[in-house]
């Protein structure tokens, strides 16, 4: 990626920004700390001058004038060297003891500037910060103090913040650049992975990195979503195909009769009898299309408002009545196990369609003999319900496929129906959070629903 292209980039944009912030705070920081430790050096410098000038107002009030005098020779004799100088003179003007030239100063703090030694040990001028104040009416004092300690220590000061500053800089723009490339490389992924989707490869997902944190949490709901959409067009192909093959069958048979009925049918009664076979043909099959659309709407979650606590014992005791009595009549039996007072949070008429499905399910493609049983327990504190035969069962093969729209076993093809029973079960059981499986009760097959 180029230069620009990086910095057009709104990741890299706003990692930078916050390194220009960080920047500044850092110049603000410095600066203030700056500031403080002047005025503390600056303080001290001139707190010590106050002290000398309170010593020899002390010494002048106690011993006079003569024995300030002394104090200030005798301190330019033993400490040449001292950083610390003095300028005493009189009313008049003249200078009577110090080591500093007569300059004119006044009783405000102000800097003095000296030229270099005569000795030449020094080549740079001298700035010194004092104050000057009248011991008495005769005698004037100056105190000052030599500031080149002050201005060295300004200088490293000044020269730290600046190393200082410069290396916040350049971590906070490298910090933030490679922050930003990082985020934008992310982002470059997830839109990969979108133009991929777009171009068609449902099966395509965001890759997720590194440590689980905000993004990685979205890359991972993003990627839940985009198999939950390929899931939906999948299904989408299949039921596009399913009904293709699957309705054409009974509308080509519908065509067949009123054709076959127009060129042969020679009264009224062949016509009221090809009429009555259409009609039955196309109940059949309008009859299929209200169970897709059923089978939809329960998909999209439109029936979740309906939900409340329902006892699904009641349910399954209301279901066995039902078809106890059919089950009898083609020579077959149920036995029901429900524990009492078994509750879910669902809607009542989806669970009784949907156990219905399984238990019409269960007679309808097992031979006379059969025993169908329906039982509800509690399993570790969920409600399991569960529909079993002793029938020929379902082969392995086919059990990941029973709950597709339209999907029929060869064995069943003879049967009545569309293949849209157990698929409503696998939509009803989904909307309730259910899981649902295919199990072999040997002879014959189990199915169980467990219920959060």
């Amino acid at each position: 990626m180029r230069f620009f292209e990086l910095a057009r980039a709104a990741p890299v944009r706003y990692a930078l920004a916050f390194a220009a912030f960080s920047t500044l705070v850092m110049g603000v920081l410095l600066g203030v700390i700056y500031w403080s430790m002047l005025s503390l050096l600056e303080r001290h410098v001139e707190e010590s001058i106050e002290q000398q000038i309170q010593v020899l107002r002390h010494d002048l009030e106690q011993d006079g004038r003569e024995s300030v005098l002394g104090l200030v020779r005798q301190h330019v004799e033993k400490q040449p060297n001292s950083r610390v100088h003095f300028l005493v003179r009189d009313r008049a003007g003249n200078m009577i003891a110090g080591d500093l030239p007569s300059v004119q100063v006044g009783t405000d703090w102000q800097e003095i500037l000296l030229p270099p030694p005569a000795d030449g040990s020094n080549d740079t001028e001298r700035v010194l910060r004092g104050r000057g104040e009248w011991l008495d009416e005769d005698t004037f004092v100056l105190v000052t103090n030599d500031t080149a300690d002050l201005r060295q220590t300004r200088a490293l000061i000044i020269r730290s913040f600046g190393i200082a500053l410069i290396v916040t800089v350049a971590l906070a723009l490298g910090g933030g650049i490679v922050i930003g490339v990082l985020l934008l490389r992310r982002v470059d992924a997830v839109n990969r992975t979108a133009r991929a989707i777009i171009d068609g490869d449902l099966s395509r997902r965001i890759p997720v990195v590194g440590p689980h944190d905000e993004l990685g949490g979205l890359a991972e709901g993003l990627n839940r979503m985009l198999a939950r959409i390929e899931e939906l067009m999948e299904s989408l192909r299949h039921v596009s195909s399913d009904i293709a093959h699957d309705l054409r069958t009974p509308l080509g048979r519908l065509r067949q009769r009123l054709e076959a009925s127009r060129i042969k049918t020679r009264n009224s009664a062949e016509y009221e009898a090809a009429i009555d076979a259409a009609i039955e043909d196309t109940d059949a099959i309008l009859k299929t299309f209200e169970a897709m659309l059923r089978i939809a709407q329960i998909e999209a979650g439109a029936r979740r408002a309906r939900f409340a606590s329902t006892d699904l014992s009641s349910v399954a005791e209301n279901v066995f009545e039902a078809f106890a009595a059919v089950a009898e009549d083609e020579e077959k039996r149920i036995d029901a196990r429900i524990e009492p007072d078994i509750a879910v949070n669902g809607d009542r008429e989806l669970l009784t369609q949907m156990l219905a499905n399984l238990t019409e399910n269960a007679l309808r493609h097992t031979p006379a003999g059969t025993v169908v049983e329906v039982r509800l327990e509690r399993v570790n504190g969920s409600a399991h319900l569960t529909v079993s035969d002793t029938g020929p069962g379902i082969p392995a093969k086919d059990r990941e496929h029973v709950f597709r729209r339209f999907y029929r076993l060869d064995a069943s093809r003879s049967t009545p129906g569309s293949g849209l029973g157990l698929s409503l079960v696998a939509a009803v059981a989904k909307l309730h959070g259910a899981t649902i499986s295919l199990e072999d009760n040997k002879p014959g097959v189990r199915v169980v629903v467990a219920f959060p």
